[in-house]
């Protein structure tokens, strides 16, 4: 301490080095309140930064696999067409209508489009939970909104190959 071995004399000089000492130490607690004011205020800027990161990072990914894998599932299904175009033509021939011609092939394409879409919603789910979980002990927000735009996305993408594969194979089994 600095007034250690100081011995004050009066009781004005006592009063003076206490409220020295008092100023003193609220300083150093003031201090010591911006600091960790500040240093949770950097963590947090860095927790919603890598939020952003692991978002960015994911989605990216996501659409990547949903379109490759879209793309397989429909090439897929349209040589399937094209090879199953003489039996859609023996239906014809026995009666079957137009229209319950096309409501089975749409329930094919759709079984084979939306059975694999079931299992990456399960392991999304999971993998939600997770990322939810690690991000939540850095101090970040749900990421409802990342799920609802991401989900919304991948109904638009892989309803879209859905579409154009049930029409353009429809197209095949009616030429």
């Amino acid at each position: 301490m600095l007034f250690a071995n100081y011995k004050a004399e009066t009781d004005d000089e006592k009063r003076k080095i206490e409220d020295l000492l008092t100023s003193k130490s609220e300083e150093l607690i003031n201090n010591n309140a911006n600091l960790f004011a500040s240093t949770r205020l950097s963590i947090y800027e860095s927790s919603v930064s890598l939020g952003a990161l692991v978002t960015f990072i994911g989605l990216y990914l996501g659409i990547i696999f949903l379109i490759s894998s879209a793309a397989l599932l429909a090439l897929k299904e349209l040589s399937e067409a094209t090879e199953n175009k003489e039996r859609f033509k023996m239906l014809r021939k026995i009666g079957a209508d137009e229209r319950l011609i096309n409501k089975a092939l749409f329930r094919q394409i759709a079984i084979f489009f939306l059975v694999p879409l079931l299992v990456a919603v399960i392991h999304s789910i999971f993998g939600i939970i997770f990322c939810n979980y690690l991000l939540e002990t850095f101090g970040n927000e749900s990421l409802l909104f990342a799920i609802v735009l991401t989900a919304l996305l991948l109904v638009i993408i892989y309803g879209g190959y859905l579409l154009i594969t049930y029409f353009c194979s429809k197209k095949i089994i009616r030429d």
